[in-house]
């Protein structure tokens, strides 16, 4: 238990009694009597007695959010500054982010220099995404002379977008070379400098930190993973086994070492997966790659074991299924991965399972078979069964069947009528035979029901323009798609085309160039290329078209459009 949450959770009931509590005073036996000088009476309101007492119980029974409620509401409506604080810790244990930032705000308004509530701030805003923000209350814990925790900030700062962790790096280099000399500064700084791919420099001030604090498990993980980087392998090794030494329940320390002796030393590797295993005995994870080790080993009777526990659970089930088929995979056994592929029948592993069993089934059983595979399968998972219509659908579209992908998707909206993904499906085979009104319903149906979505909105603004004269109806629609998605290339050559289909080449063109700068799909060169012609950069127009026809060399779009500008025999 931390120590905050220790203190929150003894000093409570003391609040509900009316006793005052100070941060020395939260061992149980020196504040219980109401004439000890050292903790005098607090009033509070009669009724405020009952949700306290509430609260107290609520946390005796691991009940958190009951407690929490309670204790919110009587620090609003006391303003007492016990029960702030002790909201803002129960918040923060808890993480409730934005509750524990409100009330450490409202914390430090009473006491400016309450360090906890600092430390707690500095936490709260960074897991919100703000760690430069909370920054100056880690800062200020550190001057106040208690412990910081500028790693985790560093962490979290690594997930922002580069500007913001580019202005954190900055901002971290400088309090750094304020404090030179505090570990915790150090060991943040060099775990943005591996991530920064400078990895001397890294090392470099990880091994300071580790010359104060050999054993500091944070500070070994970066120097071994550091080391690993720099392909030190044999040297990152030896340091994970030091560290484990020296903290044999560290969890990632050991789990980095198994990593490791697994490409080296399986038998060592196994050996340090079952003291994981023991240790921590409800991390399916650590079972699953101890099973995958025993099956190396064709230590059989132990990986079924294990393959046993872990389908205990479902959702480990399907995991080590999904697993267990793409090994299979590897080892082009097709059978077998298709048998444990069909098994992964849970999110996250389903949807990639069954794209790889649609995948090897069309390989070797052939299209029929996969059909009837992917069909089977649908009726035995309702729950997934749009996925798979589309992927059924997906194998009718490439094999050219387009009536028959209609008739499937049809059946399927029978089923899943509210269906927008098979609706937008439907609509492309419609688009294929040429059935304007089955396509305009469809994307009319979804726009009607999600009017940004701007797929469906592109889509039925790029099918008026090629399969009808309603330009302008065409170009208002793509006009909506792009301004939800003004970087989307298929858009952008939407876009484009239409100003080119109304003789707006020049407008069109760095609408169709834009595309072509991130995606050289073919039919965006054929769009790019006719505009290219008709402004007379005959050069470049063969550019983009040859670009075009190197993914897709028999691309019915560039040689329709090389028809039509009578450019064949060219």
């Amino acid at each position: 238990m931390s120590q905050r949450l220790h203190y929150t959770l003894i000093g409570l009931f003391l609040l509900a009694s009316g006793c005052a509590l100070t941060p020395a005073d939260h061992q149980p036996e020196k504040a219980v009597a109401a004439e000890d000088k050292s903790a005098p009476l607090r009033a509070l309101p009669e009724d405020s007695v009952y949700d306290l007492l509430l609260a107290e119980l609520s946390l005796r029974n691991h009940d958190l959010n009951t407690a929490l409620g309670n204790y919110r509401r009587q620090a609003d409506r006391t303003g007492d500054l016990e029960l702030i604080a002790s909201t803002a810790r129960l918040a923060d244990y808890m993480e409730q982010h934005n509750v524990a930032a409100v009330y450490a705000q409202r914390w430090l308004k009473r006491d400016a220099d309450a360090s906890e509530a600092h430390y707690i701030l500095a936490g709260a805003l960074s897991r919100l995404g703000d760690p430069l923000s909370g920054l100056p209350h880690m800062i200020r814990v550190l001057e106040l002379g208690d412990e910081t925790n500028f790693a985790a900030m560093a962490a979290t700062a690594l997930g922002r977008p580069d500007a913001e962790k580019n202005a954190f790096f900055e901002a971290l280099q400088t309090v750094q070379g304020q404090h030179p000399s505090d570990n915790s500064l150090r060991i943040a700084l060099a775990l943005m400098l591996q991530y920064r791919q400078r990895e001397e420099d890294a090392l470099e001030l990880v091994r300071l930190a580790l010359d104060e604090e050999p054993t500091n498990p944070h500070a070994l993980l970066i120097e071994t993973r550091t080391l690993s980087q720099l392909g030190r392998d044999d040297e990152a090794i030896e340091r994970l086994k030091y560290a484990v030494d020296q903290n044999p329940r560290h969890k990632r320390l050991r789990h980095d070492l198994c990593r490791k002796l697994v490409k080296v030393d399986v038998y060592q590797a196994k050996a340090h997966y079952e003291v994981l295993a023991r240790q921590y005995p409800q991390d399916h994870d650590i079972l699953l790659e101890l099973m995958l080790i025993n099956r190396e080993l064709s230590n059989t009777e132990e990986a079924e074991q294990q393959l046993e526990s872990l389908s205990a659970n479902p959702q480990q089930r399907s995991r080590a299924h999904y697993v267990l088929g793409r090994l299979a995979e590897e080892e082009r056994d097709w059978s077998d991965a298709l048998q444990h592929y069909q098994q992964a029948t849970r999110l996250p592993e389903f949807n990639e399972a069954s794209r790889r069993v649609a995948s090897i089934s069309l390989s070797t059983e052939g299209r029929e078979q996969a059909l009837s595979r992917l069909a089977n399968w649908r009726e035995s998972l309702p729950e997934h069964a749009e996925f798979i219509y589309l992927l059924e659908a997906e194998i009718l579209r490439k094999a050219d069947l387009d009536e028959r992908g209609f008739s499937l998707l049809t059946q399927g909206l029978q089923t899943l009528p509210d269906s927008t993904e098979l609706r937008y499906a439907r609509s492309l085979f419609s688009e294929r035979l040429g059935n304007l009104p089955a396509v305009e319903k469809d994307l009319r149906y979804i726009i009607d029901r999600d009017p940004n979505n701007s797929a469906a909105l592109n889509a039925l603004g790029y099918t008026l323009a090629n399969r009808s004269a309603r330009l302008d109806e065409a170009q208002h629609l793509i006009e909506r798609a792009l301004k939800l998605s003004p970087d989307d290339p298929a858009i952008l050559d939407s876009y484009g085309w239409v100003l080119l289909l109304k003789g707006k080449t020049e407008a069109a063109l760095s609408y169709l160039e834009r595309a072509f700068a991130q995606s050289q799909d073919h039919e965006i060169a054929a769009h790019l290329g006719e505009a290219y012609w008709l402004l007379g950069r005959e050069d470049a127009a063969r550019a983009a078209w040859q670009k075009g026809l190197q993914d897709t060399p028999n691309s019915p779009i560039i040689y329709d459009t090389l028809q039509r500008l009578k450019l064949l025999d060219e």
